[in-house]
């Protein structure tokens, strides 16, 4: 990953600690609405590869009832390079998480499950906040949070976007 001095404006601006964070812990309390238990870590290294890569984020399903293997299987398109992004995207990852457990966003549990112990308040302040595709894709991660947690184990989840934890 880039010093900030050597980082772009425009990757300052998307992939800055406290936007990946937001981010991340939108999922995390999706995620623990619709499951009642805290998101696995690995799947926190999907969500920006997901949620950040524009056609991915815009075909995301409008309902939990649209399942995660047949969306998959209409938007093929949608694993295409995914790997390749979460790569890149991971260091981004673990920087949000660090921010998010040092401003008390996010926490851990005792199996390295991530939490999201921000208020609902504070998230929802930070979305209003926003403007265009940033509220775009802190929405869409509550979704995608709340996806997760109705989706079979995370390996199974992992398998059907085609990586391994």
């Amino acid at each position: 990953m880039k010093p900030w001095a050597e980082r772009t404006r425009e990757e300052a601006h998307l992939l800055n600690p406290a936007f990946c964070c937001v981010t991340l812990a939108s999922t995390c309390a999706g995620y623990m609405e619709s499951n009642v238990q805290a998101m696995p870590l690995a799947l926190t290294f999907m969500v920006l590869p997901t949620i950040l890569h524009k056609q991915t984020r815009e075909s995301l399903p409008r309902t939990l009832r649209t399942s995660m293997p047949s969306w998959l299987q209409d938007n093929a398109e949608a694993r295409i390079g995914f790997h390749k992004r979460l790569m890149a995207l991971k260091p981004y990852t673990c920087e949000a998480l660090y921010y998010g457990l040092v401003f008390k966003w996010i926490a851990t549990g005792d199996s390295g499950e991530i939490q999201c112990v921000a208020p609902a308040a504070l998230i929802n302040r930070a979305v209003e906040s926003l403007g265009g595709d940033a509220r775009d894709c802190v929405s869409r991660a509550r979704f995608l949070g709340k996806w997760f947690g109705a989706a079979a184990s995370t390996e199974t989840t992992m398998a059907l976007w085609g990586i391994r934890p």
